[in-house]
């Protein structure tokens, strides 16, 4: 049961999450000392959701049987405030802003030949972003102008799929971690296996492209190489070939209070060779890369049911930032704007 529980949650081992239970003989006795309470709950890191579901909460370890767990909430890694959400936002937007990009009243809108959610989404950055009517139908339009349909991400806390309406689309896990730290726990991943380029070579984006079918290699090269920032492409290749058998790509961004950002992305490996520790190395390369261009922080995005990725990252020590659902607005025909749709509004603030 618990399992079902943290599997709905988005919670892996190493989450900080809140646990609700029914109170009994075999739970944790009720926090508050209330003799009458029915349900109590415990938050701490996760660390086993079998039967019990276990926490670690100051030092303590928690033990909740499965069957008197009614929910598990994920929570961050520490307590997030809604302004650095939106500078993250803004930081990994900059770095994957697909081919053509605009501002239509606060939000942050992107168009990248129809490559992944993220080139092709828009983003509501600023505090004067609104999901009312108006706006969303001059968001389809701008889609629609360049024959993408509309898409929305939200990030939780700023924007909900109930306010904006429509179809929820992939939950992504926003994870970040102290780079310093990072480069640490990876330093003994290094190798000399793993080549760096300022641009991805022809078989860095054959691999790419060809693990997510449906689109050209032009498409994917221009997507790849905009963004802010220095980039580094890193890539494995076969022995004896060409084959990229691994890759990622990095960015470093700066927020702008100043800290660098290493945005991780495009971490792939060859099915046929995983479990073999290339993923590993490419990362490892890549966060000295971003320690070399004096980046303090790391990010990366990983989809909410991708709970093997999801605990990889956690034990290499990335933690919950935020989360974001992507949404496909309802938009009545009647809300589009006619196709002399104003000039879409200047960035509220530099990018």
């Amino acid at each position: 049961m618990s399992q079902l529980h943290t599997t709905k949650s988005g919670a892996v081992i190493g989450d900080r999450v809140v646990v609700r239970y029914l109170l009994g003989q075999s739970t944790p006795a009720d926090w508050r000392g209330n003799p009458g309470a029915a349900q109590s709950d415990v938050t701490g890191i996760l660390i086993d959701d079998a039967d019990p579901i276990r926490l670690e909460r100051d030092g303590e370890v928690v033990s909740v049987p499965a069957s008197s767990v009614t929910s598990v909430r994920l929570l961050s890694a520490r307590p997030v405030r809604n302004s650095e959400i939106r500078t993250l936002e803004g930081v990994a937007a900059r770095s994957w802003p697909g081919v053509e990009t605009a501002w239509i009243a606060g939000w942050f809108v992107r168009a990248g030949h129809g490559f992944s959610r993220r080139a092709n989404s828009a983003v509501p950055l600023d505090r004067s972003a609104h999901p009312d009517a108006t706006t969303l139908g001059r968001i389809a339009q701008w889609y629609a102008d360049r024959g993408l349909p509309p898409l929305l991400a939200l990030p939780e806390r700023l924007l909900t799929a109930s306010t904006v309406g429509g179809v929820d689309d992939v939950e992504v896990q926003m994870l970040t971690a102290d780079l310093p730290a990072l480069a640490t726990r990876l330093a003994g991943s290094r190798s000399g296996t793993v080549r760096l380029a300022d641009d991805p070579d022809v078989d860095w984006v054959s691999a790419y492209s060809g693990h997510r079918s449906g689109h050209d290699a032009h498409a994917v090269r221009e997507v790849v190489t905009a963004g802010d920032g220095p980039r580094a492409f890193a890539a494995i290749h076969a022995d004896g070939s060409t084959e990229a058998i691994a890759i990622g790509r990095g960015v470093v961004t700066e927020s702008p209070d100043g800290l660098r950002w290493l945005g991780l992305s495009a971490l792939w490996t060859d099915p046929e060779r995983r479990r073999s520790r290339l993923s590993s190395q490419v990362l490892a390369e890549l966060v000295a890369w971003g320690a070399e261009h004096d980046a303090g922080r790391a990010y990366l995005q990983v989809e909410t049911t991708n709970r093997l990725a999801g605990a990889w990252y956690r034990r290499l020590g990335f933690g919950l930032h935020h989360s974001y659902r992507y949404v496909t607005p309802a938009i009545p025909a009647g809300d589009l704007p006619t196709p002399d749709v104003p000039v879409p509004d200047p960035a509220p603030q530099e990018h």
